[in-house]
């Protein structure tokens, strides 16, 4: 009796923990959202065309960021948005897009 319960328990654990190692973690997510930042403020600066896309996309990330309550992640989406507003009107400024990244990594 002891060891059928033993047993259960045992199945318990292995299926929780099959459950977990399946799920993708959350840094995942959070570390492919930066690559795609980065990879919309890279077509940003090469065309300034696509800066329209790039805002859209970025605007959605602050929205889900202050949803989140994550108000360090949205303050610098919003500066990295009127970064590329500036890029859009050829007032370019590359490096403070570098340090916004960076921050954008750190903080969301």
């Amino acid at each position: 009796m002891i060891i059928d319960q033993l047993r259960k328990i045992q199945f318990l654990f292995m299926l929780i923990l099959n459950l977990f190692i399946s799920l993708p973690s959350l840094e995942a997510f959070e570390t492919r959202d930066y690559l795609i930042i980065d990879m919309l403020v890279k077509s940003c600066y090469k065309d300034t065309k696509s800066c329209n896309t790039s805002l859209y996309k970025i605007y959605n990330y602050q929205k889900i960021a202050a949803k989140k309550k994550k108000f360090s992640c949205q303050t610098r989406l919003l500066g990295l948005e009127a970064n590329l507003i500036m890029a859009m009107n050829s007032n370019l400024k590359k490096n403070e897009a570098k340090n916004i990244i960076k921050a954008v990594k750190k903080y969301c």
